[in-house]
């Protein structure tokens, strides 16, 4: 006779193979019933050209969303983003209208700026040992009171035309800022996934001691996340700069829990080593979709950022809850 009892230990096995699943592939699930049911809502939701919109929408915050993904991984947080975003603009479109500087040194502007915040916000925090949280919410501070200061709260449109190019152009039936947003995934892809340094970065943010005691440069990985995030921050401005064809002073303002929200949703664990620029993707597309759909529904704009907020604190719940059902598979 056929003894049909499951074991303890393959009990626990079967566990591990269904939280494993769970763990790695739950979000795209969320992410097509959430479709469906908006779909249900609004007949309008499928349509070509909302769905186009959902990603031009979703474009700047999605590039930011792939420098955010090191940051996390490393065991980094960067709240600085949105004000990175808005101080590159306001350097180079007010030295483009205001200083008749041609489109280049736009560009040229927009990566230096982002850069030197990147490279102090790294600095303190791998070589001075300064709380990340910290020292980017005081370049947040200091970024966003720079753009009122140089922009004297003025608003500037009308951009050169190349540069608009960049933002309203298409390649094709897609529009440049998605084809940016996708390349931008692609490349953070490769290189967190195929490269030595990817590696390095899991490593560093699953265990520094153990990382430092590899060989690796644990400050050097640290810092040059921030960087990467600080240059990804740029892009985006170049991106949504040109595609608005403006500037406006409150310009960027909620990325960085946009970007955080979307990472975390996207399965990478705010405790460090953990996660994929794939779950990233599926998160910027989450928030995209209940973005639109607010719209859509007819949601209140004053219960949108209530909406918002909700899911920044579901996402920061859900990851203590998949960490902490981890390490119980683990054990």
């Amino acid at each position: 006779m056929v003894n049909n009892k499951v074991l303890p230990w393959q009990e626990k096995r079967i566990g591990r193979q269904v939280g494993g699943f769970a763990l790695r592939y739950g979000i795209y699930l969320v992410f097509i019933i959430l479709c469906v049911l908006i779909s249900i809502g609004s007949p309008v939701f499928l349509t070509i050209g909302n769905l186009s919109n959902i990603l031009l929408q979703t474009s700047a915050v999605g590039i930011v969303a792939v420098g955010m993904t090191y940051v996390i991984i490393a065991r980094g947080i960067d709240v600085s983003v949105g004000a990175i975003v808005a101080l590159s603009s306001a350097v180079a479109v007010i030295a483009m209208k205001d200083g008749g500087q041609p489109w280049w040194i736009g560009l040229l502007l927009i990566f230096t700026t982002s850069l030197a915040i990147g490279i102090v916000n790294g600095f303190s925090t791998a070589y001075l040992r300064m709380p990340a949280f910290l020292v980017t919410l005081a370049t947040m501070t200091m970024g966003r009171g720079l753009v009122l200061a140089i922009s004297k709260g003025m608003n500037y449109w009308g951009l050169p035309k190349f540069y608009t190019t960049i933002g309203l152009g298409s390649i094709g039936p897609i529009p440049i800022p998605v084809v940016t947003m996708l390349l931008a995934f692609l490349i953070g892809h490769i290189i967190l996934s195929h490269t030595i340094f990817g590696r390095k970065i899991y490593a560093v943010g699953g265990n520094p001691d153990a990382a430092r005691l590899s060989g690796i440069n644990v400050e050097k990985i640290i810092f040059m996340s921030f960087v990467i995030l600080a240059m990804y921050s740029g892009l985006a401005c170049l991106v949504l700069t040109s595609r608005l064809n403006s500037f406006t002073p409150s310009m960027g303002i909620g990325f960085e829990f946009s970007a955080i929200a979307a990472v975390v949703i996207g399965g990478t664990s705010l405790f460090g080593g953990e996660g994929n620029i794939g779950g990233t993707l599926i998160g910027v597309l989450i928030i995209g979709v209940i973005n639109n759909a607010l719209n859509l529904l007819g949601v209140s704009v004053y219960w949108q950022d209530v909406v918002r907020g909700s899911i920044i604190f579901f996402a920061v719940l859900i990851d203590a809850l998949r960490s902490k059902y981890a390490k119980s598979i683990e054990s």
